[in-house]
């Protein structure tokens, strides 16, 4: 048996912009019953380029928008994170939590295993920071391509003491239902951490990590996101 065994994974997606603290702060005080996996995209031009929350899609005057290209870039930046996930030991089911377009890659992720299984195997995707895919400001190759993606996945969208516009659609990405929680005035990761403990976990698993588990799991989020 593992260390891991019996914690349910909870794929951790920052966007480019998503500061490390947010994420190690989130690790932190997350239960001891969830796995933290953080998965920050590669840091290349062109993933950049992709997960640019500015700018148009690819187009050309005479034929109009040129789908093929986004999408196959933006599906092979989703086919290296799903790698990484099988990698990190998740082989069955699993929760995401993307901060900005980092929620816009978690949606096209859990979309694709979802048709590679033929079944939903992400049951909750978290939003933070995120207005729905193409809608402004978030309108760029990234949420362009996955705009129309729909999962079984339930969408749990955070907003903050004064929530923002452009949140609402996110309700046509899942056939399972959308809540939209606004959270409390206060530390965003404690407050975050206690959204999806309450809503993955029974109340009995709700505890806090050992020391040796937190000790562990920040690490693996300072390897991620340096």
């Amino acid at each position: 048996m593992t260390v891991d065994a019996g914690r349910f994974p909870l794929v951790l997606l920052p966007g480019p912009d998503t500061p490390a603290a947010d994420v190690t702060d989130l690790v932190h005080a997350l239960p001891a019953a969830l796995r933290a996996v953080v998965l920050r995209p590669a840091a290349d031009a062109a993933t950049r380029d992709l997960l640019a929350p500015e700018g148009d899609p690819v187009s050309d005057p005479v034929a109009g928008p040129v789908v093929d290209p986004v999408a196959g870039l933006v599906a092979g930046l989703v086919a290296g994170l799903v790698r990484r996930v099988r990698d990190a030991g998740v082989t069955g089911r699993f929760a995401l939590h993307g901060w900005g377009t980092g929620a816009h890659l978690g949606l096209a992720l859990a979309g694709a295993v979802e048709r590679a299984a033929g079944h939903a195997v992400c049951t909750t995707l978290f939003v933070s920071d995120a207005v729905a895919p193409g809608r402004v400001p978030a309108h760029g190759p990234l949420t362009h391509a996955v705009r129309r993606t729909v999962t079984e996945s339930r969408l749990v969208v955070c907003a903050g003491p004064v929530p923002g516009r452009g949140l609402a659609p996110w309700s046509r990405h899942s056939t399972s239902g959308t809540e939209f929680v606004t959270l409390p005035p206060g530390p965003r990761p404690t407050a975050l951490a206690s959204l999806i403990a309450t809503r993955l976990l029974p109340a009995t698993t709700r505890a806090p990590r050992t020391p040796a588990a937190q000790q562990r799991d920040e690490s693996r989020a300072a390897h991620a996101t340096s």
